[in-house]
């Protein structure tokens, strides 16, 4: 979901500059946005969701809505959440293959599936993280599920 758009192509949204506003006690999210962080230093500036309170406050965003589904804002003051933020993200990070979550199909597919794996990104288990981020993320996994309160990472 877009709350506000004038940026019109693809090649206009891959040179811009983004805030990611993340959850950082989850283990997926934090690796994922210090990734894309790594990829593009200059262009992506991550702030967890806690520290970015008022300024999603100001754009309509609850802390709970910003804790369970990904809030980014880009450089003209647009905001972008879900699916279009993580389409967002990988564009602004680089990633070779970002073109294709544009393709019809898996925008559908993503656009529909998003919502459900954002709520219980918490109950993913540790094979799969595992499979995706290899096994240093697993160090901060424990029981079968990934999860780590910030103040013991």
């Amino acid at each position: 979901m877009i709350i506000q758009n004038h940026i019109n192509s693809y090649r206009e949204q891959a040179n811009l500059s983004i805030t990611m506003y993340y959850d950082d006690a989850c283990v997926i999210c934090s690796t994922e946005a210090h990734n894309m962080k790594k990829r593009q230093p200059e262009k992506i500036r991550l702030v967890p969701v806690d520290a970015g309170l008022d300024e999603l406050a100001i754009a309509g965003f609850s802390r709970e809505d910003a804790m369970t589904y990904m809030c980014m804002k880009d450089s003209y003051g647009n905001w972008y959440t879900h699916m279009d933020a993580v389409r967002l993200l990988y564009k602004t990070g680089g990633v070779k293959w970002s073109p294709l979550l544009f393709l019809p199909v898996i925008k559908q597919l993503g656009n529909f599936t998003y919502p459900y794996v954002a709520r219980n990104r918490y109950r993913i288990p540790n094979w799969v993280t595992k499979m995706v981020y290899g096994t240093a993320v697993l160090q901060a996994c424990e029981n079968g599920v990934c999860k780590i309160a910030p103040d013991k990472r």
